[in-house]
């Protein structure tokens, strides 16, 4: 009776042991080149790759400069993320008026880095499916981008606020918008050390009716002294009109 019931038990065993091994493999996922052959296979004639400098650099900055993103491309290859497919018209922002740009836009910066040379920004939609917003970019691939999460950039969203720690290059104010929403916010970056450094951040209630962003932006802030600013924070507007407002004093270190 204990030889059958060993018996029935290994051959169970080893039953479930076949099982095991025999269990099916063909279900791999692709890997994240595989899918990007097959975007590039299958895409239509109106559709490019996300990540595509040779289209960026020929086509939608006409030749005028040559953009290097290996560094974000590795890093999101490290993540596994892969480009999307977008229609050529989506590699243009819109104006402040709503219509689609046909043209890329750049502004001019001034001197960013100090090396006596003016650096224009523009804009380009996410490299891969991981990047959640629009980038700004700038014309020197020494200088790196600046992520968002917002896809309602503008190249008149960034401002030079003059070179407020005196060390040759201009400190930036983004403009931060989602969108839809009253509630913005003003980001002042600086370059040390080939990378941006947040400085401060300041809100914005858009519908102020006193300020207006892009035509104004010169009333909202003021340099004290060198490292030394102030920024007009304008956080909400009461019920009786007033706006909550208040000059902030910002030191860089």
């Amino acid at each position: 009776m204990r030889n059958r019931i060993f018996l029935i038990v290994f051959f169970c065993m080893l039953a479930c042991k076949k099982e095991v091994v025999s269990k099916p493999t063909s279900h791999n996922e692709p890997s994240s080149k595989q899918q990007i052959d097959t975007l590039k296979i299958t895409k239509s004639k109106k559709s490019i790759l996300s990540n595509d400098i040779q289209f960026i650099n020929d086509s939608i900055l006409d030749g005028k400069f040559k953009l290097d993103i290996s560094r974000y491309e590795l890093e999101n290859s490290k993540k596994g993320c892969s480009p999307n497919l977008l229609k050529k018209e989506e590699f243009y922002e819109y104006s402040l008026d709503d219509d689609r740009k046909s043209t890329k836009k750049y502004k001019d910066l001034g001197d960013l880095n100090g090396d006596g040379k003016k650096d224009y920004v523009f804009i380009l939609p996410g490299l891969g499916w991981c990047e959640e917003g629009q980038s700004y970019y700038f014309t020197d691939n020494k200088i790196p981008r600046i992520q968002t999460e917002s896809n309602c950039c503008h190249t008149e969203s960034v401002f030079s606020i003059g070179d407020i720690d005196e060390d040759g290059g201009n400190e930036i104010a983004e403009y931060n918008s989602s969108c839809v929403s009253n509630f913005k916010a003003f980001k002042i970056w600086t370059l040390k050390s080939g990378q941006w450094k947040l400085i401060a951040d300041f809100l914005y209630y858009y519908n102020n009716g006193k300020y207006i962003a892009f035509k104004d932006f010169h009333k909202l802030h003021r340099k004290i002294s060198k490292n030394k600013f102030q920024f007009l924070e304008i956080s909400d507007k009461r019920t009786n009109g007033e706006l909550v407002q208040e000059w902030k004093s910002v030191t860089m270190k």
